[in-house]
């Protein structure tokens, strides 16, 4: 069947990557409304080669690479490759409070996490503080107590954490009563809807609302269109997200490098 031989050529194409150093990172900038600066970004893992199948998202490879045991391979690599970004670039690292990288949910729940990060990064000399580390809801369920044991080592350290795609699961507010998290991302989905006349616009503000109650931030995600962006700041959110700032591209063609 294709969908199985696909799905079997992009498993192979993962252990080459993981084998022989194909990752790369490309960086999506965080723009602070308060500041008026990009005041960060997202890391996001790309394959560098996929042969003749083309762009492989993420939300492929990484279930295929979750599921093979490979996750850990790449988590570590993922840090790795921004730790060493912010040692090289240190001047553009500099001026940003922090880089995220998101965590799958079985590297959420690993054991140890916490020694790992903190000696790829330790390598570079980078603080723990400089990286956010990014959860989805799905990531959390199934596994809460070894989570929160995680969080509150790492957080010891120095992490901040975030939560991503809030508001579109059942248990986000329950996971935001309980874990102790800094950012909280509202999803594209509700960032598209400010366009429309319906009660959306009033659902993103419940979400800015209930991330400052937790003395949360927030960043809206996706945002493409000047008049989203400032209906956003109207509603007083912290962050912006999102292709009006251009796609997220190498650190070297990114708009991090050149307007920070």
């Amino acid at each position: 069947e294709p969908k199985n031989h696909r799905r079997d050529r992009i498993e192979k194409l993962v252990a080459d990557a993981v084998e022989n150093n194909g990752f790369e990172m490309y960086y999506q900038p965080i723009f602070s409304i308060e500041k008026g600066t990009f005041h960060s970004a997202e890391a996001l893992i790309r394959m560098r080669s996929t042969s003749e199948l083309g762009y492989i998202s993420p939300e492929e490879f990484i279930p295929i690479a979750e599921e093979k045991g490979m996750i850990f391979d790449i988590g570590d690599a993922v840090v790795e490759q921004v730790a060493e970004f912010a040692k090289r670039s240190e001047v553009v690292s500099q001026k940003l409070d922090f880089i995220e990288v998101n965590l799958s949910g079985l590297q959420a729940a690993s054991p140890d996490l916490d020694k790992r990060l903190e000696q790829i990064l330790r390598k570079y000399g980078i603080s723990p503080s400089f990286i956010n580390l990014e959860i989805t809801e799905t990531a959390v369920i199934g596994s809460e107590d070894v989570f929160s044991k995680n969080i509150s080592s790492l957080r010891r350290i120095g992490f901040s954490f975030s939560m991503d795609d809030f508001g579109t699961g059942y248990a986000s507010l329950s996971y935001l009563s309980r874990l102790p998290i800094d950012l909280v991302k509202i999803d594209k989905s509700f960032v598209d809807q400010l366009e429309t006349a319906d009660s959306r616009g009033d659902f993103v503000k419940a979400i800015i609302s209930i991330g400052h109650m937790f003395r949360c931030k927030v960043i809206a995600e996706g945002v493409e269109l000047d008049s989203q962006l400032s209906t956003l700041r109207e509603l007083s959110c912290d962050y912006i997200q999102g292709y009006i700032w251009g796609k997220p591209a190498p650190i070297e063609e990114n708009a991090i490098q050149s307007k920070v």
